[in-house]
């Protein structure tokens, strides 16, 4: 069985991290190339692969034949390349977030539809244990009607300089985090949101935002979310609240309540041993990143369009973080209080 021959653009550390060896452990893919504009960095990665590296994309997807594109680079140029492979029959592998407008990522959608190929935007938290537990209790309804959602995504500063030019980032961490959040609350909620009430903040001096806070409403239902870049150990967590129970998990913890029962969980695992005043679990070695990336080779091997989060999930949340600058009144090109500008 012919592998599907794998295009990497970008060699930052997702892409050198995650991307390339995760391509290349999968049984069904092989990665034959990389493109990087910066010289000095396609040298080294080229060293250390034995990779041949290109100083874009076209000139990766002039040299092999590919059957996937897998971008890593930053999000400003994410609709030329996405654009470029669809047009030459690859399937795509996207890094979240998918465009930096709503407009750009339907553009992108309706070309990777029309084309027929498989597409998935990067989001992560989907993968993990915790998570996907988590969705299977929601889905099954064990905890009623939900009530209320609330989260908080709180990580370190990137230490990418791109992620603070809004020319290339598309915005501070409003674009930045809020793509993972959304991504899992659309597979809870399955209705497409209206933004009530958002608001950004600059803790520092930089030309994005740092801080964000939003409130949706699905379909009825209150959703409050909270991202900021201010923690050296990043937290991300969700609390859920039915009619009938609770629950509260981060990538390492599940926990909560049905009908009275509590419930316990670590990497989507119950204890091992229950000591009375204290769990016992099993050891965590869940690799959330290479998950999202087999399964999406998965997919293109088969040639199943049906993927966990295709380009048409990354419009919905382009739509929802255009509305939330919208609402705050902000201008991410520019970084701007609209008001103020006035």
């Amino acid at each position: 069985m012919t592998a599907l021959a794998v295009g990497v653009v970008g060699a930052g550390w997702m892409a050198t991290d995650y991307h390339v060896p995760a391509f290349s452990d999968h049984p069904r893919t092989t990665v034959v190339g990389f493109a990087e504009r910066d010289d000095a960095r396609r040298e080294e990665v080229a060293g250390t692969t034995g990779l041949p590296g290109y100083a874009d994309a076209a000139g990766l997807l002039r040299a092999h034949d590919l059957d996937i594109l897998s971008i890593c680079t930053p999000p400003s140029t994410h609709e030329p390349i996405f654009l470029d492979a669809v047009a030459a029959g690859c399937h795509v592998l996207c890094e979240k977030p998918l465009a930096t407008t709503a407009a750009s990522a339907r553009r992108m959608a309706e070309a990777a539809a029309e084309a027929g190929v498989v597409t998935q935007v990067g989001y992560l938290h989907r993968y993990y244990e915790n998570y996907r537990r988590a969705l299977r209790l929601l889905k099954e309804h064990l905890l009623g009607d939900i009530v209320e959602v609330t989260v908080a995504h709180h990580s370190a500063p990137p230490t990418q300089g791109w992620y603070y030019d809004p020319s290339l980032s598309g915005g501070g961490v409003a674009r930045d985090l809020l793509p993972h959040s959304l991504d899992v609350l659309f597979e809870v909620l399955g209705a497409d949101p209206t933004v009530t009430d958002a608001s950004v903040r600059h803790l520092r001096d930089r030309a994005v935002e740092d801080a964000a806070r939003v409130s949706l409403k699905f379909d009825g239902v209150p959703v409050t979310l909270s991202t900021t870049w201010t923690q050296t150990e990043g937290v991300s967590r969700f609390m859920v609240v039915g009619t009938e129970g609770w629950l509260e998990l981060d990538a390492e913890r599940l926990a909560g309540d049905v009908f009275g029962r509590p419930f316990a969980f670590e990497g989507g695992r119950l204890p091992i041993v229950d000591l009375g005043v204290a769990d016992l679990f099993p050891a965590n070695d869940e690799d959330a990143h290479t998950a999202r990336i087999h399964d999406f080779a998965d997919h293109a091997a088969a040639g199943d369009t049906d993927t966990a989060a295709p380009a048409s999930r990354g419009v919905a949340v382009a739509e929802v973080i255009d509305s939330v600058y919208e609402t705050a009144g902000v201008d991410w090109e520019t970084g701007s209080d609209r008001e103020a500008d006035r």
